[in-house]
């Protein structure tokens, strides 16, 4: 239900010499995080283009203190070199932080707007210290667990680089300080120790005058909290050793490692504690290493060991045994026993994929690192091999592959044209072999990832399980993208009998390295199976930017014993329209699609390395150039113009040929059309055309806007607006309708374009100043009809009317008058469900009744604001992962039927502005 007309008189041409794109913004000052800005700050604002002064007064331009939602007053006046000088009409407050942004809106002279909402923060001076709060541990306290953290607070957020350890540090009263992981977050820091603390002994945490706020500031008198943790009765446990229990053939140069149930003292670990000696008695002298916890000790022989040899390793008890950190002695012991064997030689790199310094590596990277010898599985995992991007840390699955492999699956592909490592840790927290050698040292494998983040694929004639295929058929390979030639050779492309034995055959090259056909030197053997493989990895087929191939591509086909004489059926079209619409059709110069169906008889396949475009015209692009651009699938190719070599101006003729991988040849249909380049006189968008989305308009003069008049229809809104939610929920379904429009112009629910291919076209809520535009009424009924219907009256049957503007020569048209009736109608479809509902209910119930019979005043419904649950449940700060279930009910009710109208509204109003802007056409 669309009606259409001709272009409105409102419209005004396009200029002369436009100007294409959007404004963009240069510089500003303060910079984004800016800290320590002056009071009397002017904010500069420098662009690329002659600003209209007056758009910089549009609502979503403003000036605020951060999370106050309040606009401060401020001027806007031409500054320097053509900037734009935003001056707060008052001194800014000290020590604050603001923000500001800048409104998609903002115009220059040739009415480009910015089209991106920006927005930056900065921070005022501030010549304050910073003082302490509070602390998460009263000071004095008694019975402190000794595993929590502890939090400071501030006044003001701190700096993390002035924390280190000396400005902030926690020490016992011995003295002695315990290293810690100290976090600042805004106001806080959390202080966390590695190891455990000694139970039943005072503490104390010192922050010094060194710690800072962001501006600088120091702390103006040290700060001090002590407390005495809870007593520890806890022994330590032994948890996990290593080597394993009775081991053989292990490493003489063995670091013998235990690990415990909690922190251990590591001088409390020594020959009166441990028995470390040999089968013949003889005592090992030893030093233990810590981890940074102290939970993990290493024992480090002084000498290595004797090879083939028996060694026994025991924790003594007693008094003399090793303790915890509050001095608590073990209680258990269990001997550890091993033999030594002869091996003593480090594992090494062998190879890997990729090789050091190696450039064009796909995201899509698994990475393999072969060993000399085999590795200790307990000893392969995110601690001692990890991925790096850009020196970050890059999440990664890290298996052990046939015991001498190391494989590296990153969870995310890596990105573009940057620098990785892949780091193997050395040394005894390292990578260690079966016997307990270690990697020497830490080796490091650099690369660069290529500039393209997709993975090739290939399209394999005939296809994988094809059978009855012609003896004297060829091979026809189609790639995805532009290949490494030299990557495409009989070793990375393999055309096998059945066995694997190679089958002897031309290859050929075409379409700028995308297709490789294979003619094998004698026809095809009836009734046996041929198979075809590309292969994967850094030493198969590769594409010109580097990335390889995940995993191979096969395909297995069976020959039968028929010739084929039949040629293929090839299709052509443009923009996939059917020839019963192609008459008169008038086509850009770039930008649109040819489309190519291919089809064979007897399960025959078509050779898409022997497909030649043929377009008649003047200049244009060649069929080589098009198909390497092309999308091949098995019967199909589609391809784009590209702006790079368009069509020149006049007649043109497509035609399309190609054989089938028997050398028959068929040729498609003639599509004939015309170019007709844009003009300066009708340019679809020379800038971005923005559309103000009119719900504030009053046609049937009632004084009640016609939008606030659908939803006390559909009852969004109450009478009277007992609960106060009218204005919450009427915006709710603006912009609701405004994001489906917007979704479907490729634009988020802002209306900010997503990429390039986003439509240069805007909703807008509010009148956009000083900038052509163009206005679309939304609300109420059709002004055609009858201005007296109500509930289940029958309707027009017209959901909305708008002019229809070829090429969107007319950029300023207001689809809002009464006659003709323009816009877009809610209540026409309000209308149209109602009086169904009436005629079937209640032996049926439409979805729209299923949504709406819980909310419609006219169906008996409560409205959204008149029950006592929606003062909770409608409001911006309503946590329904806490209510309870009539509220989460009573939410849903409402918010299903506001997610479904605002849907079916902005579906209209995206149809409608299609006809006045010329993508849609009368009808």
């Amino acid at each position: 239900g669309c009606g259409g007309g001709g272009g409105g008189e409102y419209g005004s041409g396009n200029t002369a010499n436009p100007v294409f794109g959007t404004v963009n913004l240069l510089s500003h000052t303060p910079t984004d995080g800016a800290l320590q800005v002056e009071l009397g700050a002017v904010i500069k604002l420098s662009f690329d283009s002659e600003m209209v002064l007056e758009t910089f007064a549009d609502d979503d331009t403003w000036l605020q203190q951060a999370d106050s939602g309040s606009n401060i007053p401020v001027t806007f006046t031409r500054g320097l070199n053509g900037g734009i000088d935003c001056r707060p009409n008052s001194d800014l407050e000290p020590e604050t932080d603001y923000v500001f942004q800048l409104s998609a809106l903002v115009s220059d002279v040739d009415g480009q707007i910015l089209d991106a909402t920006t927005s930056f923060t900065f921070r005022t001076f501030d010549a304050t210290h910073p003082s302490v709060t509070g602390c998460s541990i009263v000071n004095g306290s008694n019975s402190v667990s000794r595993t929590d953290s502890i939090t400071l607070s501030f006044d003001e957020a701190i700096a993390q680089d002035s924390i280190n350890a000396a400005s902030l540090y926690l020490r016992d009263g011995f003295g002695g300080r315990f290293a810690c992981d100290c976090t600042a977050d805004g106001q806080t820091i959390l202080i966390d120790p590695y190891t455990d603390l000694p139970g039943n002994r005072q503490f104390f945490v010192v922050a010094t005058v060194d710690v800072t706020d962001r501006a600088g500031n120091q702390l103006t008198a040290q700060y001090q909290v002590t407390f005495r943790t809870i007593v520890d009765a806890q022994s330590p446990t032994l948890v996990t050793q290593w080597p394993l229990a009775i081991a053989t053939g292990v490493s003489p140069n063995i670091h013998p490692t235990f690990s415990f149930s909690e922190s251990m003292d590591a001088a409390s670990v020594e020959a009166v504690s441990l028995r470390f000696q040999d089968e013949y008695g003889s005592l090992i002298g030893f030093t233990v290493d810590a981890s940074i916890d102290q939970r993990t000790l290493r024992l480090r022989p002084n000498s290595p060991l004797n090879p083939n040899r028996d060694y026994s390793i025991e924790f003594l008890l007693g008094s003399a045994s090793a303790t915890d950190v509050s001095g608590n002695g073990l209680q258990t012991t269990q001997v550890l026993a091993f033999t030594t064997g002869t091996d003593t030689s480090s594992p090494t790199v062998l190879s890997s994929s990729p090789t050091a310094n190696e450039t064009r590596v796909p995201g899509s990277l698994i990475a393999d690192v072969q060993f000399t010898e085999e590795l200790n599985s307990n000893w392969v995992n995110d601690t001692t091999i990890q991925l790096t991007v850009d020196n970050e840390p890059w999440p990664a699955v890290i298996d052990l592959v046939d015991d001498t492999i190391v494989r590296v699956t990153p969870v995310m592909a890596l990105p573009v044209a940057t620098t990785c490592d892949l780091t193997l840790r050395g040394g005894q927290d390292g990578l260690h072999d079966v016997a307990g050698n270690v990697l020497a040292v830490d080796t490091k494998l650099t690369f660069t990832t290529s500039n393209d983040a997709e993975s090739p694929d290939a399209l394999i004639l005939p296809p994988d399980g094809s059978s009855s295929i012609a003896t004297g058929s060829v091979v026809s390979i189609v790639f995805d993208a532009a290949m490494d030639p030299e990557t495409l050779n009989s070793s990375t492309i393999l055309v096998t009998d059945d066995a694997g034995n190679p089958i002897d055959g031309q290859r050929v090259i075409s379409a700028e390295n995308r297709m490789v056909t294979f003619t094998p030197d004698e026809s095809l053997t009836p009734n046996d199976y041929y198979r075809v493989k590309v292969v994967s990895g850094h030493t198969g087929a590769r594409r010109v930017s580097g990335n390889w191939f995940d995993t191979e591509r096969l395909s297995r086909f069976r020959v039968g014993q028929v010739t084929d004489t039949v040629p293929p059926t090839i299709t052509a079209s443009v923009n996939g329209i059917p020839a019963a619409r192609r008459d008169g059709l008038v086509l850009p110069p770039s930008g649109f699609t040819i489309d190519i169906s291919t089809t064979d008889t007897s399960s025959q396949w078509v050779d898409m390395g022997s497909v030649v475009i043929e377009l008649q015209g003047s200049a244009g692009p060649t069929s080589e150039s098009l198909l390497a651009a092309a999308t091949i699938d098995y019967e199909s190719i589609q391809v784009k113009i590209p702006t790079e070599t368009p069509l020149s101006d006049g007649s043109w003729t497509l035609t399309v040929s190609a054989n089938d991988l028997s050398g028959n040849t068929g040729q498609s249909n003639v599509v004939s059309f015309e170019v007709d380049a844009p003009s300066t006189a009708a340019m679809p968008f020379e800038r971005t055309q923005v559309v103000w989305v009119r719900m504030d308009l009053d046609r049937d003069e009632n004084g009640q806007s016609d939008f606030a008049e659908d939803m006390l229809r559909l009852g969004f809104n109450s009478a009277g607006d007992p609960h106060g939610t009218n204005v919450y929920m009427s915006a709710l379904l603006q912009n609701g309708i405004l994001a489906k429009a917007s979704h479907l112009y490729h634009r988020d629910q802002r209306s900010e374009p997503i990429d390039a291919d986003s439509v240069p076209l805007r909703f807008s809520n509010h009148e956009p100043i000083l900038l052509p535009h163009m206005q679309i009424a939304l609300g109420g009924l059709d002004p055609e009809g009858d201005a007296n219907r109500s509930y289940g009256a029958e309707s027009t049957g017209v959901l909305g009317r708008a002019y229809y503007d070829y090429r969107n020569n007319k950029i300023a048209e207001r689809n809002t008058s009464n006659s003709p009736g323009l816009g877009v109608f809610p209540a026409e479809m309000f209308l149209y469900q109602t009086h169904i509902h009436e005629q079937v209910y209640p032996s049926f119930q439409t979805r729209f009744a299923s949504k709406f019979l819980p909310l419609c005043p006219s169906m008996g419904g409560t409205p959204a604001g008149s029950d006592p649950l929606d003062a909770i449940v409608l409001n911006a700060s309503f946590d329904y992962d806490n209510a309870n279930s009539s509220e989460r009910a009573r939410f849903t009710t409402i918010m299903n039927a506001a997610d479904d109208w605002s849907a079916a509204m902005g579906v209209i109003l995206a149809h409608e502005v299609g006809h006045s802007i010329g993508l849609l056409a009368p009808g």
